[in-house]
């Protein structure tokens, strides 16, 4: 007999999953104002639908605007939030994972309790469960849960603790579950007869008076006999908890102290009674565990919640056996109750900076070797998972320090500056970049086509897995926009040119000048052999503004000023006034390359607010300092130009960027608005496709818009093309494109035969070198040339930190990845 395990596929009515691993429901604090579906609970279920989970249930969602608990929860009170569910079903859809919603109501988030309810107001509370199942399932969830446990009405209602009625909403179990099987009997009708219908219940409330699991093997028969295709075994979680107050809570989140799946027998119990599959829930991310409870039959799934917190990515590096990978769920349940920022939405407080990364690299151990002065080892952990280190330790838009627990105490950890020292240590020290482990070669070719982040990413891990890859390049230089749109303030050419040096060590062949889909088209490129193609183009084309006088002399774009840098053909800046048009990072870079080229006036308009500025803010306070203004607020409306030249821009006043859910969509005041003189003017709002590489191929690769069609992982509609980076995604970041690259790199590996394992085992034990200290300090200031001084060269503007300030700096890590308790 085959033995089932965690990725054995089930069915559930007609519903079938490709394994058995639920993301369990959890508050994400991600709804915009509303209860409305925002782009920040569709990141935050994309993310881990990626993983592989075989169906995501969404978090508890209000079907009363009402009875809610506090916090940014979602709401499926209304017809007008489906339009928001629809795209949170696509999203995932799109990433081949299943999803379903669980819908719950809470007097408790009001103050209520069952006996203070008037018998109208239960029978509302009936009607709308029931519209809000309506509402899921035209919206097109794969499957409704009723959410019937934890300190949610339901729960209210069916405890022999807190219900004190003695009508028909009361009484004993039979009464209690009164409400719970109306609503259930209706929504089954609104639904087709094959539609999966789950229901969670907390088995042992684990409060004096409370309900047990002999209560809970009624009410789960009742439930199955009147229409609940699947049960979702919880525990816990009642806040009504004396006398051991947060004993009950603590039950159903266990925290570390707790031996793995410590609420699994309540599942099996329920088993017992049932015919239908049974979830377990609770302390289940030990990957062996959580397989041997459904080979045992304790259990049909497995709910995990933090655990897919701690490791978005914990389903598929399980499914590859790759438990060194894992980041491990430490139980702390800081997630829930001690963000430094509660406003924020629900993330990992132990993994922070790693998990923010977008490559995924383990800050905290290179931050740690780098203390130690060991900075050889701090570079392999880094170029492990990043293997553009050197570009990275100075451009990179370091999302870790935004997440850096750090704030709790004083400032976060200068990451980037501890990671550009590691790379100038070596450089200085031995020349060259250590050469990372590679395997034989087996004789199979890849053609990357682009050599921007993205491209020499996917290169550098095929490579490793020993393949022959040529990189072909439509510029005469390596690097892409990080070599030609980079001021050379940022990203020198000579420290670039050692980071290049590496790949080219590695044997990667680099062709230049040979521009995909002009020279050669991707089908001649598999007639040459290459057995795969990886797609990384980039955005090289410019988006217009779209206003009158932009084809006018003196107006460029941002991308082909700043190329024009780096070929020697720069336009006469001195003594002229600048406008640039934009607030991202290449406007920046675009203002205040700008002032260095000598101009007496360089200003910056951008439609946005200065904290809703995607440029970063220390790049807009150094321009600042060196002479740039920043007029936020404003967009063109009219570029003025006589006799052909511009002279000026018209602008109008914008009042607001985003909607309410969101998404870009400027509203403007027509009657504000401001005449400003210019000599030249750069347009730098974003980068678009160049559809030529798809010339002569035009039936192997779909343009969506303005994107290639590819999946995060680098599949597209034909097998052997692969796509990555900003041609797939729009404009991204350096390390964000590096992650695309090394997961196509993982997918082209698996397509051609190989187990798609692009990263070197891990061998690190997470642990302490040093007592953690807490002790306030200041972040240790990265020394800079003066203001006066960058106006005038276009010298890197940062000078590096001393050796004695990067064991400082890396010492005030917290280590928050290492446990601070014993293990039982």
């Amino acid at each position: 007999m085959q033995r089932i395990g965690l990725f054995t596929p089930i069915k559930i009515k007609t519903m079938e999953l490709a394994n058995r691993v639920i993301m369990s429901p959890m508050f994400t604090n991600s709804a915009a104002p509303g209860g409305f579906v925002s782009k920040n609970t569709i990141k935050h279920y994309v993310d881990r639908a990626r993983s592989g989970v075989g169906l995501i249930m969404t978090e508890h969602t209000s079907v009363s605007s009402y009875y809610i608990h506090p916090g940014l929860r979602l709401q499926i009170s209304s017809d007008d939030h489906i339009e928001g569910f629809k795209k949170l079903i696509a999203a995932v859809h799109s990433e081949g994972c299943k999803i379903g919603l669980q819908i719950a109501h809470s007097i408790y988030g009001v103050g209520k309790k069952p006996h203070e309810l008037t018998n109208e107001e239960c029978y509302g509370i009936i009607g709308d469960f029931v519209a809000g199942a309506r509402r899921a399932y035209e919206a097109g969830f794969d499957t409704i849960e009723l959410h019937y446990a934890h300190t949610y009405t339901m729960a209210d209602f069916i405890s022999r603790r807190t219900n004190l009625r003695t009508d028909e909403f009361g009484g004993d179990i039979y009464g209690r579950m009164f409400m719970h099987l109306e609503i259930l009997k209706r929504v089954r009708e609104i639904v087709a007869p094959d539609y999966p219908l789950f229901a969670r219940i907390s088995a042992e409330e684990f409060v004096l008076g409370g309900n047990t699991i002999v209560q809970s093997r009624i009410f789960a028969e009742e439930l199955v006999k009147n229409g609940v295709d699947c049960m979702d075994v919880s525990a816990g979680v009642r806040f009504d908890d004396a006398p051991v107050k947060g004993y009950s809570d603590q039950r159903g989140k266990p925290t570390i102290e707790y031996p793995d799946g410590p609420n699994v027998y309540l599942a099996e119990e329920i088993k017992k009674v049932v015919d239908v599959p049974v979830v377990t829930v609770g302390k289940l991310g030990n990957p062996e565990f959580a397989d041997d409870v459904i080979a045992e039959g304790r259990a049909d799934m497995v709910a995990l919640a933090r655990p897919l917190i701690a490791d978005p990515m914990w389903v598929r590096k399980v499914k590859d056996h790759r438990f060194d990978r894992i980041t491990e769920c430490l139980y702390c349940t800081e997630c829930l109750y001690e963000r430094h920022d509660p406003s924020a939405y629900i993330h990992c407080m132990r993994y922070t900076c790693q998990n923010a990364c977008p490559a995924n690299v383990e800050v905290p151990l290179y931050l740690d070797f780098a203390r130690r002065g060991m900075y050889r080892e701090a570079y392999k952990v880094i170029q492990n998972e990043n293997p553009l280190v050197l570009t990275c330790g100075r451009v990179c838009n370091h999302l870790c320090e935004s997440m850096c627990n750090r704030v709790k105490i004083d400032e976060p950890i200068a990451i980037r500056g501890i990671k550009r020292f590691i790379t100038d240590w070596i450089l200085e020290h031995d020349g060259k970049f250590p050469m990372p482990e590679m395997e034989a070669p087996n004789g199979k070719r890849v053609a990357v086509v682009g050599s921007g982040p993205s491209g020499l990413s996917c290169a550098f891990y095929l490579k490793k897995k020993g393949y022959e890859v040529t990189v072909f390049e439509a510029l005469e230089v390596i690097g892409g926009m990080l070599a030609v749109g980079l001021p050379e303030y940022r990203l020198p050419r000579d420290k670039f040119a050692k980071e290049i040096a590496l790949f080219e060590e590695m044997g990667i062949e680099f062709v230049t000048g040979k521009r995909i889909g002009k020279d050669l088209s991707v089908k001649e490129l598999r007639r040459m052999g290459y057995m795969a193609v990886y797609l990384a183009v980039g955005d090289h084309n410019d988006r217009k503004l779209g206003v009158a006088g932009e084809g006018s002399e003196g107006v460029m774009s941002g991308v082909s000023f700043l190329r024009s840098l780096k070929t020697g053909a720069a336009p006469d800046f001195n003594g002229k006034e600048i406008i640039v048009v934009g607030g991202g990072n290449v406007s920046m870079d675009c203002a205040r390359s700008a002032i260095r080229l000598g101009a007496a006036k360089v200003s910056l308009f951008c439609l946005e607010k200065e904290k809703e500025m995607p440029a970063h803010a220390d790049e807009v306070r150094e321009g600042c300092e060196e002479g740039l203004l920043v007029f936020n607020g404003w967009g063109p409306l009219e570029i003025i130009a006589e006799e052909g030249r511009v002279c000026g821009v018209k602008f109008k006043k914008c009042t607001a960027v985003f909607d309410s859910s969101g998404r870009f969509n400027p509203v403007y005041d027509e009657g504000s608005q401001m005449k400003v003189g210019a000599d030249y003017v750069i347009c730098a709002i974003g980068q678009a496709l160049s559809r030529e590489v798809v010339a002569g191929s035009e039936e192997l690769i779909e343009i969506r818009g303005n994107v290639i069609e590819a999946a995060y992982f680098g599949g597209t509609g034909t097998p052997w093309i692969f796509a990555g980076g900003d041609c797939t995604t729009g404009p991204d970041s350096v390390v964000g494109g590096v992650n695309r690259g090394k997961e196509a790199a993982s997918s082209i590996d698996r397509y051609l035969g190989g187990d798609g394992q692009v990263i070197s085992k891990k061998y690190i034990k997470r642990e302490l070198s040093k007592p953690v200290d807490e002790t306030p300090s200041k972040r240790q200031a990265m020394p800079t040339l003066s203001p006066k001084e960058r106006k005038s060269c276009f010298r890197e503007t940062e000078c590096g930190f001393s050796e004695g300030q990067i064991a400082k700096e890396a010492g005030r890590c917290l280590r928050c990845d290492v446990l601070k308790v014993s293990r039982l």
